[in-house]
């Protein structure tokens, strides 16, 4: 089982990186690319290598937050599904207000109720849900790429 789960999150972790290059975000005065991790973090190490790669000509650099402020510059927010109803009932809200913010986790429900890229675990292989209208609404552009490979959830696709 820890095997298991130590490759679906090294899938998770690439797909976090690969992002990068699928998601355009508008010009910001930040030094690094953040990506966030909110709350109990199911990557430990296995996501630490990213940082030793650029996103954008900025270095990326990883946090860990057990809750997320304006003050914090979140290029990727990933919510793990432990955390997934804490996001449900008041997450979106405080992504929305950081700004622009891709937000990610994991689970069915995740981007059918706000979240903009969730992971799901169908027959052992990871697969994308976006949510079309969250991401319209955040101002960040997404690639027709990446849409192709992924089921469109809220908005422009089905609930």
């Amino acid at each position: 089982m820890a095997d298991e789960n130590n490759a679906e999150y090294k899938v998770k972790a690439g797909y976090l990186y690969n992002f990068t290059k699928f998601v355009t975000w508008p010009k910001d005065d930040s030094e690094t690319f953040n990506i966030c991790i909110l709350g109990q973090d199911p990557f430990g190490k296995l996501i630490d290598p990213i940082e030793k790669r650029t996103a954008f000509g900025l270095p990326i650099k990883l946090f860990r937050f057990n809750t997320l402020s304006k003050s914090q510059r979140c290029h990727i927010v990933f919510i793990g599904s432990d955390n997934n109803e804490d996001f449900l009932t008041k997450g979106t809200l405080v992504i929305r207000d950081v700004g622009k913010t891709l937000s990610v986790g994991e689970g069915e429900v995740f981007a059918q109720h706000g979240g903009m890229i969730g992971f799901v675990n169908r027959d052992g292989k990871i697969k994308l849900q976006i949510n079309l209208k969250a991401l319209q609404q955040s101002g960040l552009a997404v690639s027709a790429k990446l849409l192709e490979v992924a089921e469109i959830v809220g908005g422009n696709g089905h609930e």
